[in-house]
């Protein structure tokens, strides 16, 4: 029997914590002798000064389907609008339980239908809002909230990860459906599917099963691409538009020890997240993956080239296959952190860094290189 954890329950469990093996044809890449630097375009976010341009903790970001700069910031609990030269607009959604408002916003998603989607675990919803950034409604199809690391697959459909449970075994199981929905409950094509043991007092655990388990991209043609999060193998699965096999990337990468400062840093910045959020009275103690992540991020540009974010190097390096797994170049943006995160589409590259040296985030508007 598989146990239903209630929305509410759910993104209790989301706030308490915030394999892939078949026999489609593999393509193994080697790293061609090209390597392209990337160079920063602009960057949004100041320390002090204009609020709107002054972040609280940048969580997700995208571009809207005319370009626009999509931020979504978890502290102000909306999504701040810039236009593609980085002027401030407006901004979707507030904190508040209302029509439109948002209690912990966690992923912002832009359809190409042109509808912009909220993740918003604690309403147990997609907030969704049209082009000029009004309020539709909520999308409330799930039992245990809405799919997460939400991406738009072509159309007015969109792809992510859906959770279940079931707790009548001897070992509670967590279910993660990786699959495409359109207007239903039921998914339109089922991506991958598969089952982790879910134990609620290991907190390491639960977080990375369940919010740092793939990166997933699709494009407008409704090709969809997705990495499991690993730190032993550099993997990314493709689909048609019709669910049919792409490709498969699979390559001999050697793996990155993370340093001492690196994981020390890592537990502090996930420990004192989990507790500004509000786990008052939970055991949070997070033990860093000793090795680097091999695939950050994964995206498709205006050249319908799939670009790889790679997690083993400080300097970023993005690997750009062309729709049939085969490398093209690579791409390093000589900026070094160990908290960078990404954001690939047609208009571009959007980077910052979770945890920042200086103590304040930017936003970073990240040029494709010339064709």
């Amino acid at each position: 029997m598989k146990f239903k954890i209630t929305g509410a329950l759910c993104a209790m469990l989301l706030v308490i914590v915030p394999g892939c093996g078949d026999d489609r044809e593999v393509v193994v890449s080697e790293q061609p002798e090209e390597m392209i630097e990337l160079s920063i375009g602009y960057s949004i976010g100041v320390e002090t000064g204009d609020s709107t341009e002054a972040f609280g903790s940048i969580t997700d970001v995208c571009h809207d389907t005319a370009g626009q700069i999509l931020v979504l910031d978890q502290i102000l609990c909306g999504v701040l609008v810039f236009s593609n030269d980085g002027e401030y607009i407006c901004q979707i959604g507030r904190s508040g339980s209302g029509p439109g408002e948002l209690l912990m916003p966690l992923y912002v998603a832009s359809l190409n239908d042109g509808r912009i989607l909220i993740h918003d675990p604690m309403s147990n919803a997609f907030k969704s809002y049209d082009s000029a950034f009004n309020y539709i409604e909520n999308i409330s199809l799930w039992d245990n909230g809405p799919p997460i690391e939400t991406c738009a697959v072509g159309g007015s459909s969109y792809a992510g990860v859906v959770l279940g449970f079931d707790m009548e075994r001897d070992q509670p199981m967590m279910i993660r459906t990786l699959a495409k929905y359109s207007v239903n409950r039921e998914p339109d094509i089922l991506y991958y599917e598969d089952e982790v043991p879910f134990d609620f007092s290991d907190f390491t655990s639960v977080l990375s099963s369940m919010m740092f388990s793939f990166s997933l991209t699709g494009d407008s043609q409704g090709r969809f691409f997705y990495s499991p999060t690993s730190s032993e193998t550099y993997e990314v699965f493709a689909f048609n538009a019709d669910g049919s096999e792409l490709f498969h990337i699979l390559r001999d990468i050697p793996r990155v020890e993370k340093t001492e400062q690196e994981m020390e840093d890592e537990i502090i910045y996930i420990e004192s997240w989990a507790n500004r959020i509000g786990m008052q009275g939970v055991v949070i103690e997070w033990e860093p993956d000793p090795y680097r992540t091999f695939i950050k991020a994964l995206g498709v540009d205006s050249s319908e080239r799939l670009w790889v974010a790679r997690g083993t190097e400080l300097e970023p390096v993005f690997d750009v296959y062309n729709m049939s797994g085969i490398l093209l170049f690579s791409a390093r943006l000589p900026v070094e952190s160990g908290s960078w995160k990404f954001h690939i589409d047609s208009f571009g590259i959007l980077g910052w860094e979770e945890d920042p040296e200086e103590g304040f985030q930017k936003l970073y508007i990240i040029d494709f290189p010339v064709d």
